[in-house]
């Protein structure tokens, strides 16, 4: 407030400098002007210029300078319905000759390059899970992120025929009143597919784990953690669903004449689940991490398997970021524009979080197109198994003889359950058998015999023909 008339002076200074360069700004004609505002609307504005003590009325509605123009949006907030803001607002860019902002093309870029990343990298994972792996199989966590696939794919066709569609990346004023509609109706089903995507996400992580651990606390743990996840996941899409009543005002608000019902504070749900997500990934990876002092393996090999397990940080990277498009999650006066934020960077943390789930698997087919670059550090559940050394019960006890018959090119276990090398079994069963005659087989090694399976007699020699 002081130093209204220099203040005024700049803006008007600034007002010419722009008006030249823009020809619709050459003048503003005031009473016109204040006549297409809604009355509500006209007030504030007489009110912001009163308060300015602006020496040129066109300078100071037209300047890009934030302190008329938030001034005069914090009256319309309190004193003018959303429809009616969004006319003022309307009224006076175009009146400025302001061009409308658009970021919708951004988005659907975005989303697409990422839906077709992430789908490639799913298939590449089912498809050698199925046909070229050992087991030939897939295991739950495989199908949970063919679930999450499943339900992603729709979000991104959601994302382009319905968000940007309807006004995504542009401003609110811009749009038809049935625009906002449809774009609030598409928001509202795209948070709710978001929360089921992230559950699903994180699940199939804690599967994953409880694939490579054996021990039964770690186990009971993981599943705990999987039913917490659950759980939260559950209570979140409830509210989130009947965060307004009745359900279609969540929507309906965007109407010229909004809906009666109430709605709770979203922003509070927003930060909420995102507080609560982040300190769930935290602990998802922190359960992996304590386990690596378990495992009896050389400094290299245990990097690798800290790379492997830290994969899901970037996941925790991308949800606290994405904390600070949540600062006008429901409050916003204009939501198509502002809400874009919390759109993309829910778009990049469901993608980023099923091309995480899907890299260990990524790294064993390198291992089988390059051993040589990628097997010194590259590491599948076998031998993460064969490693496990500490664990004291039968079901850890069971998984490590399993992880033995799973030894191929691509996994070299450090040491097997009985604490001998394979390079020393080797070399022990190269002394100790003798060198077998034609038609015969080898006999197996006594190290073998005398380990966790005894060993079947030498088959009988072959009759010659």
């Amino acid at each position: 407030m002081v130093g209204g008339c220099e203040a005024g002076g700049a803006l008007s200074s600034s007002a010419t400098r722009l008006s030249s360069s823009s020809p619709p700004i050459r003048l503003l004609n005031v009473p016109k002007y204040l006549s297409s505002l809604p009355a509500c609307g006209a007030a504030c504005v007489n009110a912001s210029i009163t308060a300015q003590k602006c020496a040129d009325v066109t300078s100071c509605i037209c300047s890009p300078d934030h302190v008329f123009k938030d001034q005069t949006q914090r009256c319309l907030e309190s004193s003018c319905s959303l429809s009616e803001q969004f006319i003022a607002k309307n009224t006076t860019e175009a009146a400025c000759g302001r061009p409308p902002r658009d970021k919708s093309r951004k988005y659907d870029a975005t989303s697409i390059s990422l839906c077709v990343v992430t789908g490639i990298l799913v298939v590449m994972r089912v498809i050698f899970k199925q046909w070229f792996s050992y087991q030939k199989q897939l295991s739950l966590d495989d199908w949970v992120i063919i679930l999450s696939a499943a339900v992603g794919l729709p979000c991104t066709i959601l994302n382009t025929a319905g968000l940007t569609a309807n006004g995504l990346g542009k401003d609110a004023w811009t749009l038809r009143s049935s625009d906002l509609v449809e774009f609030g109706r598409y928001f509202f089903v795209q948070q709710i597919l978001y929360l089921v995507l992230m559950t699903f996400i994180k699940v199939s992580l804690l599967c994953f784990y409880l694939s490579i651990f054996p021990n039964r606390r770690v186990r009971l743990l993981l599943w705990l953690t999987v039913a917490a996840n659950l759980a939260w996941g559950f209570v979140c899409i409830v509210i989130t669903i009947f965060q307004c009543s009745p359900v279609q005002n969540y929507w309906l608000r965007y109407l010229q004449q909004e809906g009666t019902g109430k709605c709770l504070n979203m922003n509070l749900l927003g930060w909420g689940n995102g507080a609560v997500s982040v300190a769930i990934d935290i602990w998802i990876i922190g359960i992996p991490m304590y386990q690596m002092r378990k495992l009896d393996l050389g400094w290299r090999k245990k990097i690798g398997a800290v790379v492997m397990f830290l994969t899901g940080a970037f996941v925790t990277i991308v949800s606290i970021l994405r904390l600070q498009s949540l600062a006008y999650f429901y409050s916003s006066s204009n939501p198509t524009w502002d809400l874009w934020y919390t759109a993309w960077w829910s778009t990049i943390e469901i993608n980023v979080g099923l091309m995480c789930a899907c890299l260990p698997t990524v790294r064993v087919i390198l291992v089988r197109l390059w051993p040589d670059v990628f097997g010194s550090t590259i590491y599948s559940r076998s031998s993460i198994f064969g490693s496990t050394l500490r664990s004291s019960s039968n079901h850890g006890l069971v998984a490590q003889q399993q992880a033995m018959r799973y030894q191929s090119s691509e996994v070299r276990l450090v040491k097997t359950p009985t604490r001998i090398k394979e390079e020393d079994c080797e070399s022990q069963s190269s002394k100790a058998a003798p060198r077998p005659q034609a038609g015969q087989l080898a006999p197996p090694p006594k190290s073998a015999r005398k380990g966790l399976h005894k060993s079947l007699p030498p088959l009988p020699p072959m009759e010659k023909r």
